[in-house]
């Protein structure tokens, strides 16, 4: 099969979806030709672009970044020389994967969907936030924008509940993300520790819950009081500023800013609690990555995290935005595994064993494959 993945910003931006179209592109190559298109846009440079092309080569995947303009909101669009371009792309494939939101380039896929030739398919992940007013106003549009693609893939169960009553006779595929746990290790065992390790790891937005994150670490110091306690966070972005400060004030606080994928495995391997805040997912990669390293994870009830933790058998489901609880559950954990390391244990190697068993790359990547050959057999 000929298989294009479009996103509306360049790869180096290194987020959840970028890694997502890196890794099956990758997996998908040794048996199809690839092609990856996106627009010369970034927010935050976190992969290499000089790295990103060797990898492309070297695995026979063609890499295009078309020139396109800036919109006051949303994603860039394609400047007319590269429509054209992108035109031509997709109608040499035999099926392009769009992620989504893209906005507004579904809504020009919408208006000119006769020109393409080609099946598409609407890769959902991330989806629109109800809280946010520009978000609520665009949601008519891009609910009608959708009937441009032939089928939809998507990560979580509730976002496979909206499409089913908005697209009842359309294709609808739940797939969720895998993670190489070849890469990811089992963590530490936690009777060799002086410190019990908490992580968050992710971009530092509200939309992650770096700011609930914040309020968490203060409660827990101003309240709980644990000394053998300490917190580290990685990742960059708007919250960077405040980050830094709560690490000024607290000892046990530890900031890594930004890390290259290769230092994440050690990170979580030295840790013993994930914490998740976040307000809205699709189906967080760094999730999957703590629990393949055996960590129970903290994170809000919110579809993406509720769909990969079990809660209290592989993590803990807290209502987002509940500092107290989330702290109250980091207690819970702790005296588990000061009292008694050994059960600590035996929960990691089980975490581990169920993201294995449901969430490694060889299944989620021969799913991802059967969806892509029904389509273009269709």
């Amino acid at each position: 099969m000929k298989i294009c993945f479009f996103k509306p910003n360049s790869l180096v931006d290194g987020g959840g979806g970028e890694k997502w179209i890196i890794n099956v592109a990758k997996e998908l190559s040794n048996y199809h030709k690839i092609t990856i298109i996106t627009f010369n846009y970034f927010q935050t440079k976190r992969l290499s672009y000089k790295d990103l092309i060797t990898l492309f080569r070297d695995k026979g995947i063609k890499y295009l970044e078309l020139p396109s303009f800036r919109i006051p909101r949303g994603f860039p669009l394609p400047i007319p020389s590269a429509l054209r371009m992108l035109q031509n792309e997709f109608n040499s494939c035999d099926v392009v994967y769009v992620v989504l939101p893209a906005s507004p380039n579904e809504i020009l896929f919408y208006f000119i969907r006769s020109r393409f030739k080609t099946k598409f398919i609407a890769g959902f992940h991330e989806f629109l936030s109800y809280d946010i007013l520009l978000h609520k106003l665009y949601y008519p549009t891009f609910v009608r924008s959708l009937k441009a693609f032939d089928a939809y893939h998507v990560l979580n169960r509730f976002v496979f509940s909206w499409i089913q009553k908005r697209m009842p006779n359309k294709n609808i595929f739940f797939i969720p993300n895998g993670i190489d746990t070849t890469k990811f290790q089992l963590c530490n065992n936690p009777s060799e520790s002086r410190f019990f390790n908490i992580l968050f790891t992710g971009r530092l937005v509200q939309s992650k819950g770096a700011d609930i994150l914040l309020k968490i670490i203060h409660y827990f110091n101003n309240n709980l009081r644990f000394r053998d306690v300490t917190f580290t966070i990685t990742g960059t972005g708007p919250l960077e500023r405040e980050v830094k400060k709560l690490a000024s004030m607290h000892n046990n606080v530890i900031y890594l800013g930004f890390l290259p994928e290769q230092d994440l495995p050690e990170i979580y391997r030295k840790a013993h609690l994930f914490l998740i805040p976040s307000r809205s997912e699709g189906l967080p990669l760094r999730l999957l990555e703590a629990q393949a390293c055996g960590l129970p994870v903290i994170g809000s009830r919110i579809p993406g995290i509720s769909d990969v933790v079990i809660n209290l058998k592989t993590g803990r489901l807290v209502e987002p935005g509940d500092v107290k609880s989330f702290a109250e559950a980091i207690k819970d954990y702790y005296l588990l595994w000061s009292q008694d390391p050994a059960q600590y244990y035996e929960m990691n190697k089980a975490i581990r064993n169920y993201i294995v068993k449901h969430y490694d790359w060889s299944i989620i990547i021969r799913q991802l494959e059967l969806m892509f050959e029904s389509i273009v057999n269709q």
